[in-house]
């Protein structure tokens, strides 16, 4: 590819090409090259071609795929991206679960097409052939745990008996433990299996429940009051929600922040304001025991479903599920609230699935922005959070979740060496976020966010900083930003995307097909804010839709972004695009200046009902049929060429109410297919 902006055929870069990925399943030898890695998840497969000596400048590599054993031909898929000097990685997208590919890597750098087989992994999860052992509150450890008048008493009587293959049934009722280690791996036909009982809903809990407050008035005009306690829990709970944590009295009794209901500990007492300033009397107060609920600990193959993790957090570092170093471990239809924390990953903690389960910490989707950050900063992890690692993690997948009522939705990289590969983040709503809807700010390579729904959020999707890349962000409905209020600023601006960090380089992010809209006034469209280093964010097929100006970059020089084919939409009177200080009223006379948007819009997006969550397009919009065709991510498009945003006109709408997660996402996906099997006979 050239270098400069393609404005005909299907150019995404600027000065470069496209490409990244991962280890390992198969390797061979190139001219020129070290090696081809390949990795693969359910869905997509990462490449990652590394060269022994820096191909020349200008260097592609185009991809190609076909399923092994199809007579039908290869076809072209999205080209890799160059990453370093000496390194191309890419994504291949799209796939068929548990199937076998053939990928053909072109390029002038090679002395002749390179292929390597690769298989998506299957997501159909083996079932325990082995013993089952029988857990309830009313049991006895001393029991042998084979039946339910068998039953042990503890989930760690359990762990500590079962092997590979064998199933734990937890029966109805609290099971008051936490720090719980599994002592031994599954193996990939004979998994250890932690499940609810048919139909019991068991909640592993962390609390406390030896504390037992006697409440006192220590300051009546300001409504706090006070119970002794020699304990300094991290989180403290009334009626269940969080209470806010102070760092002082003084700060608590002042409500510095305004939290609803706050909390404040010196290890002799505890002082409490109750929401409303109500006395204590109607609400109860519970504080944890235990920091962790339970940890697997360089162990694979261990499947945990339908079970109800809560108010774990009395330490640093709380979280229910904390996976550092195991692999191919799964967490299905679990309920995750008040920990902090729902699922942690560190370290080489590879191929895990998180799905159809749902994570709340309420109320902190409602606490002061300043006020977190200054004093509950540990809130800012988010429901699932990847630790620093001198470690990669790859290969994990997080799909069909529910998220709400948290600061952040989700940390996905590490901020040190190591880093994240091949993740696919997907199918997952996330709602009520005070800061970023999701994180990927950190090192990561060749990972894929798509088809979730975001909303009610400052940043829906941070990519500050991002490296090495490239992070694909495709088909993704965000909504509803608003600014937060800030001591130093007045106020921090709400944005669908960000880039602007203080630290580290971003390079290589794919914005494709996303949907961003918000009603909230005076908010931007799309924003850039300072410039900090980033290079090559393309834009292609998205909505832009805002109330202030549809486009604002703050940098006042050209910073390295390659937009087009995209629709910018503001309901603002006179306010269209401000770009390095220059207003533009009309897209003609942004695209004369900067030479972006040639193909671009600017309508009203015509969706069916923005009031009610729909997003997808009516049959009059302008949208349709408006973008750009990238080859591996919009090929069974309807008509003549792709429609803008993230929903084909005529697909099977799958962004409007969403119901239990256990129940949507199987339900969707079936249907999904089925319209892309429809696409695809035309």
């Amino acid at each position: 590819m050239e270098s400069g902006r393609c404005r005909g055929g299907i150019c995404f870069v600027k000065t470069r090409l496209l490409a990244v990925l991962l280890p390992v399943l198969c390797v061979t030898a190139l001219a020129h090259a070290d090696s081809i890695d390949a990795v693969a998840t359910f869905n997509n497969i990462g490449v990652e071609v590394q060269f022994d000596a820096p191909p020349a400048a200008g260097a592609a590599i185009s991809v190609a795929v076909k399923e092994v054993g199809s007579s039908v031909d290869y076809r072209e898929v999205h080209p890799l991206s160059r990453v370093a000097d000496d390194r191309f990685a890419g994504s291949v997208f799209d796939l068929s679960p548990g199937t076998q590919y053939s990928l053909r890597l072109s390029s002038a750098a090679f002395a002749a097409d390179q292929f390597t087989d690769v298989a998506t992994r299957s997501d159909v999860f083996p079932s325990s052939t082995g013993d089952v052992y029988h857990v309830s509150p009313s049991g006895d450890d001393s029991n042998d745990g084979s039946a339910f008048g068998q039953a042990f008493k503890t989930v760690a009587k359990a762990l500590a008996t079962a092997q590979a293959g064998d199933e734990i049934q937890l029966h109805d009722g609290h099971y008051y433990e936490g720090g719980l280690y599994a002592p031994r791996s599954g193996t990939a036909t004979q998994p250890i299996v932690i499940r609810s009982a048919p139909g019991a809903r068991p909640v592993l809990d962390g609390t406390d429940t030896s504390f037992s407050p006697a409440w006192t008035v220590h300051d009546a005009a300001n409504h706090v009051y006070r119970t002794p306690t020699t304990r300094t829990p991290q989180n403290a709970y009334v009626d269940g929600e969080h209470l806010f944590r102070y760092s002082n009295l003084a700060d608590l009794t002042s409500n510095k922040y305004d939290a609803p209901g706050a909390y404040y500990t010196n290890g002799s007492q505890m002082y409490v304001r109750f929401p409303n300033d109500d006395p204590p009397a109607g609400h109860g107060v519970t504080i944890p025991a235990q920091t962790t609920g339970i940890t697997l600990e360089n162990k694979s193959h261990i499947q945990i479903r339908d079970i109800e993790f809560a108010y774990y957090g009395y330490g640093d570092f709380h979280r229910a599920v904390y996976i550092d170093g195991g692999d191919y471990n799964l967490v299905d239809n679990c309920n995750f609230h008040h920990n902090g924390i729902g699922v942690a990953l560190k370290r080489a903690a590879d191929f895990n699935t998180i799905q159809n389960s749902r994570f709340n910490e309420s109320p902190v989707g409602d606490w002061s922005f300043e006020g977190v950050k200054n004093v509950a900063d540990d809130f800012e992890t988010g429901a699932i959070f990847v630790y620093n690692s001198s470690s990669i993690n790859q290969g994990n997948v997080i799909r069909n979740n529910v998220i709400e009522n948290m600061f952040d939705g989700a940390h996905l990289y590490p901020y040190v060496s190591g880093g994240t590969k091949n993740m696919d983040f997907h199918g997952n709503r996330l709602t009520r976020l005070a800061d970023d809807g999701l994180e990927t700010d950190g090192l990561g390579s060749n990972n894929r966010i798509y088809r979730n729904a975001i909303s009610g959020f400052l940043t829906g999707i941070s990519v500050a900083p991002g490296g090495d890349g490239p992070t694909y962000i495709m088909r993704n409905i965000l909504t509803d930003w608003d600014s937060q209020p800030s001591d130093a600023f007045g106020a921090y601006e709400g944005y669908p995307f960000k880039f602007n960090v203080g630290h580290g380089s971003t390079n290589w992010v794919y914005l494709y097909h996303n949907t961003c809209y918000t009603d909230e006034p005076g908010q931007d469209g799309f924003l850039f804010k300072g410039y900090s280093g980033w290079e090559n964010i393309i834009s292609r097929n998205n909505i832009y839709a805002g109330t202030y100006y549809a486009l604002w970059s703050w940098p006042d020089f050209d910073h390295p972004v390659d937009f087009d084919y995209d629709n910018l939409y503001t309901t603002h009177d006179w306010r269209f695009v401000k770009w390095a200080d220059v207003w533009y009223p009309t897209l003609a006379e942004f695209y004369a200046a900067t030479g972006h948007e040639g193909h671009g819009l600017s309508l009203d997006p015509g969706f069916v009902s923005a009031e009610r969550g729909r997003y997808d397009l009516l049959a009059d919009s302008g949208m349709i049929g408006q973008g750009l065709i990238i080859p591996g991510v919009n090929d069974d498009y309807f008509g003549l060429a792709p429609d803008l945003g993230a929903e084909e006109y005529g697909a099977v709408h799958i962004f409007s109410v969403v119901p239990e997660p256990h129940v949507a996402p199987f339900i969707l996906l079936i249907l999904y297919r089925l319209t892309r099997r429809r696409r695809r006979s035309r």
